[in-house]
């Protein structure tokens, strides 16, 4: 059981730092990308600043910790099944 859970919390930090290198990716090359006309939010701005700083450490840190621990995960489940 203790694996499952493991290999769980690596699937969701793989895929928030995947999300964090996507929105810093998109905020990198477009510095309005995530604004609206008329609105500030600040913690939005914030987050998306965040993200621009970090975006491509997270990316190679983020991608193969998900792809690994998602193999990982379903080789468990494949041996467990047999």
């Amino acid at each position: 059981m203790k694996g499952r859970n493991s290999s769980a919390v690596a699937i969701f930090i793989g895929l928030l730092l995947i999300v964090v290198f996507a929105v810093g990716l998109a905020v990198e090359n477009n510095p309005r990308a995530l604004t609206r006309p008329h609105y500030y939010d600040l913690a939005l701005e914030q987050f998306g600043s965040f993200c621009a700083r970090i975006w491509l450490p997270a990316g190679i840190i983020g991608i193969p910790l998900f792809l690994v621990s998602l193999i990982v995960s379903l080789v468990r489940e494949k041996k467990e099944k047999e």
